[in-house]
């Protein structure tokens, strides 16, 4: 109920910028990322129980039914350990809205809405949270891609045009076809509902090519040519089966840099998204949820010591915390996604080792010291 005033008020003012046009976009507006439950065949059912008028308002003030005749998908997230109320509202040239959007994003949600915009072209995206973060994007909307991509950060909001590449989709060229037609179906080890994906991300503002290739046990997944458009990332489903993959990508250069291969494994389905940075020719697993939340549900005071390891036993962070009952403290220890390890004491007890994956599906991790004095690691997975 605390929460109320703060969003009626929020609605309000944008109930006054849909009437003013947005002009300047000079207001308040929140942002954050969000995907769809998916089917075991990959399609998307939408998102249940969390859409409902309680915490979602849109509107579109400058777009009326006969001239809304382009969709775009603009997918909200927010991969912190507490809830998030983000507005987002795209302007035309014309300082127009042609589209607003409010959402309470649950700790790690994802969560897709349909964007309705008069045709494809240049649009201005500002997005604040409630909190008074804010970030502004220049988006160039584009018939060959599906939309926008926005998520929650520290100090604002990460922008992406995004794309999800099927077969023989407009960015796939030549040089290459997939044999059998990715994503490869499962083998029975495990069940799971969405396709594992590789996911190219071109942060540069020329286009760039990539020619991948992933293999499973000596059979090619997949080998293609994929084009990724300036600030965009094209997502490539690939598998549902369980597995250790090799992944290769060669990237074309850009006129300032030459271009370089790319080699790494990827196992499935632990990391369920490889991301490979065109530009900066890295891998990692997602937008970082890298909040680390200590609590100790106990009726008794601990000390709980906390150290974050990389995969080559380097000690990247250790803190030691003196908690009350009841009490929590909340960290970000490391900025990049990936998997960590995670060494916890509490008091002077021994320690204990568990795996820490900062990166979706698995949202903010919570270290726990239960009623008994032992400690465990929660992180709820999306």
């Amino acid at each position: 109920m605390g929460r109320t005033p703060t969003r009626r008020a929020l609605l309000g003012t944008l109930a006054t910028l849909g009437a003013a046009g947005l002009a300047g976009c000079n207001a308040l507006f929140d942002d954050g990322e969000s995907d769809g439950t998916r089917r075991e065949d990959g399609t998307e059912s939408g998102s249940e129980g969390s859409g409902g008028a309680a915490d979602r308002t849109s509107a579109s003030a400058g777009t009326t039914a006969a001239t809304a005749s382009f969709e775009q998908t603009v997918s909200l997230g927010n991969p912190h350990a507490t809830a998030g109320y983000v507005t987002v509202a795209v302007e035309s040239p014309a300082g127009e809205t042609a589209f607003v959007e409010s959402l309470e994003l649950a700790p790690g949600e994802r969560r897709p809405v349909v964007a309705r915009l008069p045709a494809p072209g240049p649009y201005r995206v500002v997005a604040e949270a409630v909190d008074g973060r804010r970030g502004t994007f220049e988006w160039d909307a584009e018939e060959r891609l599906d939309g926008l991509s926005l998520t929650l950060s520290a100090e604002g909001f990460e922008f992406w045009r995004t794309a999800v590449c099927r077969g023989a989709c407009r960015l796939a060229s030549g040089g290459g076809e997939d044999e059998g037609g990715p994503p490869l179906t499962g083998s029975g080890v495990g069940r799971w509902y969405a396709p594992a994906s590789l996911v190219l991300r071109n942060p540069a503002s020329a286009a760039r090519t990539a020619r991948v290739g992933v293999e499973l046990d000596g059979r090619t997944v997949l080998a293609a040519t994929y084009d990724a458009p300036a600030r965009t990332q094209v997502e490539i489903p690939v598998t549902y089966r369980t597995g250790e993959y090799r992944v290769r990508v060669d990237i074309d250069g850009d006129g300032d840099s030459d271009g370089e291969t790319l080699t790494r494994p990827w196992s499935v389905p632990d990391q369920p998204s490889l991301f490979v940075d065109l530009e900066g020719r890295t891998t990692g697993c997602g937008p970082a949820n890298s909040e680390l939340v200590v609590l100790n549900a106990d009726d008794e005071p601990h000390a709980v010591s906390v150290a974050v390891e990389s995969g080559g036993d380097e000690t990247l962070f250790a803190e030691r915390w003196d908690l009350a009952p009841d009490e929590r403290a909340s960290v970000v220890p490391v900025e990049d996604s990936g998997r960590y390890g995670l060494r916890v004491r509490v008091d002077d007890g021994d320690p204990f080792y568990s795996s820490w994956w900062s990166c979706p599906p698995r949202g903010p991790a919570t270290v726990i010291v239960d009623a008994t004095g032992g400690a465990s690691v929660s992180q709820s997975r999306l």
